[in-house]
């Protein structure tokens, strides 16, 4: 008796003004099997670099130390490119310039130049699409490459996490209530990671605002000085909480 065949889920064509973070279906047709991600051996000094830099990175922010030190050990370098060359995978600038180049109204265009800690080609990783520019060295650069299987088994699940929360947060406020998922998302990969100490003052009253916070995680105590009471308001917030909102709307000095 011949064992039933499974076969694979029709392909399915969904056009949107922008794709969704993407993640790999598993079933009987396309079985999970267990990753084991490539070591590259590095010094001290590359792995504490490349740490610097990821941890920057709101792509990497999302991942416990050991799976981001994964990502490192897996990370493979030094490459060196040279003027025209050009990279098809996630890549961390440790050294020399390389143009961000588009296509506008039929002319090349240099949008961004990537140095020194930048990194770039995630967006493609991220949402399984085709490149949105080509990127091509200025002067000798020197690269380490993130392959995208490791990049989908470790990286993926943080971030996917990671967008969620932030999704909903962004969703709650009413700055953003009547613009779309696309736009959202659009917001969340402008997004930046800082880590503050504790005790570390965010944001002062009266100061001109020129950010909005999300807290990811920990505790943020707000405090307000008014004419009518002189012991300050006091307020906690949260994960999940955003503060800083209003200076920017109103285009006003910070109120607490």
């Amino acid at each position: 008796v011949e064992e039933d065949f499974v076969p694979p889920p029709p392909m399915t064509v969904v056009r949107t003004q922008r794709q969704s973070v993407s993640a790999e279906a598993f079933g009987e047709w396309n079985q999970r099997v267990v990753f084991e991600p490539p070591v590259y051996p590095k010094t001290p000094d590359q792995s504490q670099e490349l740490l610097e830099v990821t941890s920057r990175s709101f792509l990497f922010t999302s991942l416990e130390e050991k799976d981001l030190r994964v990502v490192i050990a897996a990370m493979k370098g030094p490459l060196i490119l040279e003027p025209g060359d050009a990279g098809d995978a996630l890549y961390v600038v440790t050294e020399g310039v390389m143009d961000c180049i588009k296509v506008i109204d039929g002319v090349e265009m240099v949008v961004k130049a990537c140095v020194k800690g930048d990194l770039f080609g995630e967006l493609a990783l991220l949402y399984n699409c085709p490149r949105a520019a080509s990127v091509q060295c200025r002067e000798a650069t020197v690269l380490w490459e993130l392959d995208r299987a490791t990049f989908n088994n470790i990286v993926m699940e943080g971030v996917q996490r990671k967008r969620n929360q932030c999704l909903t947060v962004l969703s709650s406020v009413p700055l953003f209530a009547e613009i779309s998922r696309s736009e959202l998302e659009n917001i969340i990969d402008a997004l930046k990671m800082e880590r503050r100490p504790h005790g570390d003052v965010i944001i002062r009253q009266g100061e001109v605002g020129e950010h909005f916070y999300i807290v990811y995680e920990g505790q943020v105590m707000a405090s307000k000085v008014t004419e009518d009471s002189p012991d300050p308001v006091m307020m906690v917030h949260e994960a999940g909480d955003y503060f800083g909102e209003l200076a920017l709307i109103l285009d006003a000095p910070r109120a607490a």
